[in-house]
């Protein structure tokens, strides 16, 4: 049992995984005020060119409709996030915050009039930076990093196509421009 509480005491009280661990306790927060609360979450979700939805730039990422959207978004949040710790924790911190500021900004500025909430324009972000810090190095890690990202994660780019109004399909794109946009800042030749 000790070595329980040791785990999870280094899990957030120590670099580098408390940049997972504490958003990752923030998104499930975040999913017991949308599942309690459609208002609530409504009031801290991305809503484009609303002063309001100003908030929703900090606070939407940990904002979940339901335990399903959550579930769509921890596991790849925690396994992509692993990866970007690759670089070490001041460049994840960088880039993450970089993505969804840049992300949720261009949502703000250009997608649809809804309440848009969730992490996965973060995620889409995280996924584009993995890939283009391969494009940008041609380092060996990071082309194996990326090759099994596009093998295990590959398929959420259907998550780009506009099919269902429920989905943030501009939060995604704009998350994956914001991931792509920062690899290209940080590593263009």
């Amino acid at each position: 049992m000790d070595d329980v509480t040791d785990a999870l005491v280094r899990l957030f009280t120590q670099p580098p995984w408390y940049f997972l661990s504490w958003p990752a306790v923030a998104m499930v927060a975040g999913t017991l005020v949308g599942m309690l609360s459609a208002r609530s979450a409504a009031q801290l979700a991305v809503v484009p060119r609303t002063g309001p939805g100003l908030v929703g730039l900090v606070t939407a990422p940990f904002i979940h409709a339901n335990l399903g959207h959550l579930a769509a978004n921890l596991p790849p949040f925690l396994v992509l996030g692993a990866l970007m710790l690759r670089r070490g924790p001041a460049q994840f911190v960088q880039v993450a915050l970089a993505i969804a500021l840049v992300q949720g900004a261009l949502l703000w500025v250009f997608g649809r009039k809804a309440a848009h909430v969730g992490m996965s324009g973060v995620i889409f972000g995280f996924f584009g930076w993995l890939l283009a810090v391969a494009w940008f190095t041609r380092a060996t890690s990071d082309l194996l990093v990326a090759g099994g990202v596009a093998i295990f994660y590959g398929g959420m780019l259907a998550g780009l196509a506009p099919v269902r109004k429920e989905t943030s399909w501009e939060g995604h794109l704009f998350g994956l421009l914001a991931g792509v946009g920062a690899a290209w800042f940080q590593y263009r030749s």
